[in-house]
């Protein structure tokens, strides 16, 4: 199993906002076929205003449909274009599980 975490650096006192879009977002992807499991979270230390998506994928491969999800969807791809002006910056990061307990 494969995670892309996508960590967002938001602008000053954008959370709520931004919180409220992904939720739209994740919404949208549940209509779709064959929905990934996605996660968002919310810093709670550290860096203020910082959001995080998780994407599992059962594989590197299943990132391309994935994506193509994102594209293709009017609603999901609308959302994410009111989502951009909210955020400074973001880091992609993949890891490969190699255990689970």
């Amino acid at each position: 199993m494969i995670i892309s975490r996508v960590v967002f650096n938001l602008k000053f006192g954008k959370a709520k906002e931004a919180i409220a879009i992904w939720k739209e977002i994740y919404a949208g992807a549940k209509k779709t076929v064959n929905p990934p499991q996605m996660r968002l979270m919310s810093d709670m230390s550290g860096t203020c205003y910082r959001i995080v998506h998780e994407l599992h994928l059962k594989s590197f491969l299943n990132l391309n449909a994935v994506n193509a999800m994102w594209m293709n969807t009017d609603e999901i791809r609308e959302l994410y274009k009111k989502f951009i002006p909210l955020c400074d910056s973001a880091t992609r990061e993949m890891y490969k599980i190699e255990c689970i307990v």
